[in-house]
């Protein structure tokens, strides 16, 4: 085996485990948070599982932002992408400090600052989305900058699955208040009801995400002439 065969593979195994603890992490966090959400279950107990299922969502937050730049060293050792050299070293650069940021809101403990990191993190998101679906589509009208088809439409479900997750964090605003509210305050009907309509329309992104990844996987495996 020669030595760029023997890397490629590395960055084959590195991209399907990232795939694997994506996938594996949502899972448990979605089976998780339905005990978080249970009003069958004490407060403390909904605190200490909401600790939990908020430690494992770490794996997912993780995989997704390191996708991209292992994703696009794969294509560049297969001539599909024009990001190579130094502009895939700026890309792995970039990814890490975006991770850091993703690590920093979940472990930043002061609310004001955790509020303003989010924001910035929601913003960045918006701006890798909007890049991603731009060159997506660019490959599909004028075979640039990726050099397959196939590569483009993943590269589009990886935006879309990023688009899911913005409107996920949109979507569960008022839950951090209601759940609040339950600590402080105990369970009411309106504190629960709140919970259940916002977990509710964030398991349908959730499931949106899942559908998304095994198409790229299979995009990934079967790179389809199209």
């Amino acid at each position: 085996m020669s030595a760029f065969d023997y890397w490629h593979t590395i960055w084959i195994l590195v991209h399907v485990l990232l795939f694997v603890y994506w996938l594996g992490g949502d899972l448990g966090v979605f089976y998780g948070s339905r005990f978080r959400n249970s009003n069958a279950q004490d407060v403390p107990t909904r605190q200490l599982i909401g600790k939990i299922t908020g430690a494992v969502d770490m794996a997912p937050r993780t995989t997704l932002v390191l996708m991209m730049p292992v994703g696009l060293t794969l294509a560049a050792d297969l001539d599909l992408s024009p990001v190579t050299g130094w502009w895939l070293g700026l890309v792995w650069i970039a990814s890490l400090a975006w991770l850091w940021l993703v690590w920093r809101v979940h472990l930043e403990a002061s609310p004001e600052r955790k509020k303003r990191l989010a924001g910035f993190d929601m913003r960045l998101r918006w701006l890798v989305l909007v890049v991603l679906t731009v060159s997506a589509l660019s490959t599909f009208i004028s075979g640039e900058p990726f050099g397959e088809n196939w590569l483009a439409v993943k590269v589009l479900l990886y935006a879309a699955m990023i688009g899911c997750g913005i409107m996920i964090r949109i979507t569960i605003k008022p839950y951090g208040a209601a759940f609040q509210s339950l600590v402080d305050n105990g369970s009411t009907p309106e504190t629960e009801a709140t919970i259940q309509a916002v977990a509710k329309v964030s398991r349908r992104w959730v499931k949106t995400i899942w559908a998304l990844l095994l198409v790229a996987a299979w995009f990934g495996i079967a790179q389809p002439n199209i």
